[in-house]
């Protein structure tokens, strides 16, 4: 099949709406040489171009047929960024010339990485499986304490961009979860590519293996992934990872695993037990911040700290540090200034308090890489929102900064009494207390109650006028139910006084 049968062929699959239609004659495109050429450049998620491609205004003077041997030499220089900006456009625009009005329309749809006929990866693999490599990351099922049969490793779950950083043949990008490339992180490219040619070169013999295989060390040697999220820092605007044509300037990528890219490109379960892949991810930011050192990106690489957690107790205790933790302290990494000028950059717009890590992962160190939905990983977050009436108050413990203002607030769920102290700043447990002052002054009671606290019935609270602060609707987030009808990790939100009088549940944002 020639450029014009290959041509004539994606109309003839743009132009049918049955998807038996589009497989069969995808099939027939893929078994043509040419036609499995234009499939893999075009749709190979792993290679990009950089550009916004445009049918040049001088395109076919010489009317050449499309051939991939008249092409690809174009089309490798741009994927690797030997051609970039004007050169490439400049280039992109030679080559244009020189083809005929089918060929021109090949190149440009293969440059838009869309042939624009109503098929994807899955419908060519399903013509010629394998032809298009699937994007697929290992992802965490909901945590059940029944699964703590031995001792696991636990991490920091982070609200930010989940990235998978990928080389092949040393050309890097990020893609997203979904195996979408995250163009605004681009600028951070040549720092991880750096720093993985710096360790291919000062890593252990073990790291070396992970980033080159048995290839000569270069730059075009390295294939590997590395896996974390993306973090925005002091920039509080994160739909800049989302908008193409802005960088994410101030991310930091906090890194939890890695593997080779001959491993990560293998179906199923791959690489070396999580205990083992742990090793050279930490190994490979230690060298990462060697190698950036007095740059721009020397703070663009990070590892996400790692704890053993024995038991379910010891998980839950360890969700209830991240829930206490503000976003800003886990960023600022012990420096009090960062934390203080990253408090005013991470508020949370709907609470209006400092964003909190979200939750942890619980992980198998013996478990290879799934890549799929595991029960290797196990995450923990709060789920749900109730908004709940005030009925009552606590002190702190004795003798903690607590003991003379408010510890906490004790909220009614469905006639269970369920004590809410995470989620409070200091400067709101002082502003809460002085309002707890005027409602005990209405009801006659001291408000010092001690840690054990005290409650009141609602109805007479309303009919008393104690509401500065009880009867007032608490938004409280938690992560369960339990079976005792009390709520697990409960930790307050905000007040919801424009639903007074009712109660609502929501699947939190």
């Amino acid at each position: 099949m020639d450029a014009y049968g290959v041509a004539r062929l994606i109309e003839d699959i743009a132009s049918t709406s049955s998807r038996t239609d589009k497989e069969r004659l995808t099939k027939t495109l893929a078994e043509s040489d040419i036609g499995k050429f234009i499939l893999t450049w075009a749709y190979n998620p792993f290679i990009t171009f950089g550009i916004t491609p445009a049918i040049s205004d001088n395109a076919g003077k010489l009317a050449f047929e499309f051939k991939p041997s008249l092409v690809e030499p174009l089309l490798r220089q741009l994927s690797t960024r030997e051609l970039t900006g004007m050169a490439a456009e400049r280039e992109i625009g030679e080559v244009m010339a020189a083809l005929n009005e089918d060929g021109q329309r090949l190149l440009f749809l293969i440059l838009s990485k869309d042939l624009k006929c109503g098929i994807a990866a899955n419908t060519i693999n399903q013509a010629m499986p394998g032809l298009i490599p699937v994007f697929s990351v290992q992802r965490a099922v909901a945590y059940e304490a029944k699964r703590m049969t031995k001792v696991m490793k636990a991490e920091f779950k982070l609200d930010g961009n989940r990235n998978t950083f990928l080389s092949k043949d040393g050309n890097g990008g990020f893609f997203s979860r979904t195996g979408n490339r995250v163009v605004p992180l681009d600028f951070l490219v040549p720092h991880v590519m750096k720093a993985a040619a710096y360790a291919a070169q000062k890593g252990s013999d073990e790291l070396k293996k992970v980033l080159i295989g048995d290839r000569v060390g270069s730059m075009s040697s390295l294939n590997f992934m590395l896996d974390g999220e993306a973090m925005m820092t002091l920039f509080e605007e994160t739909g800049a990872f989302r908008r193409k044509e802005e960088d994410a300037i101030g991310a930091e990528l906090h890194l939890y695993d890695m593997m080779s890219y001959e491993d990560f490109d293998a179906p199923g379960a791959v690489g070396e037990p999580l205990e083992v892949r742990r090793v050279w991810v930490a190994e490979f930011v230690k060298l990462a911040k060697e190698a950036l050192t007095s740059t721009v990106g020397a703070e663009a690489v990070q590892l996400v700290p790692q704890f053993f957690v024995n038991n379910d107790t010891e998980v839950q205790a360890l969700f209830e540090r991240a829930r206490s933790m503000t976003l800003a302290k886990y960023l600022a990494r012990g420096n009090a200034e960062r934390e203080k000028e990253l408090l005013a950059k991470t508020i949370d717009k709907a609470t209006g308090q400092p964003k909190v890590l979200e939750g942890i992962v619980v992980k198998d160190p013996a478990a290879l890489y799934e890549k799929k939905k595991s029960a290797a990983w196990q995450k923990l977050k709060a789920e749900e929102t109730l908004d709940l009436p005030i009925i009552g108050v606590y002190n702190g413990q004795e003798h903690s900064k607590y003991e003379n203002i408010l510890g906490g607030v004790i909220v009614d769920h469905k006639g269970v009494e369920v004590r809410v102290g995470g989620g409070i700043s200091d400067e709101d447990r002082a502003y809460l207390w002085t309002l707890w002052e005027k409602d005990a002054a209405i009801i006659g009671v001291a408000p010092k109650v001690g840690f054990k606290g005290t409650t009141f019935v609602y109805a007479a609270l309303k009919q008393l006028g104690a509401t500065n602060l009880l009867t007032r609707l608490l938004e409280t987030e938690f992560m369960e139910v339990t079976p005792d009808g009390s709520l697990r990790h409960p930790r307050a939100i905000r007040f919801r006084d424009d639903k007074d009088g009712e109660v609502e549940s929501k699947e939190a944002a």
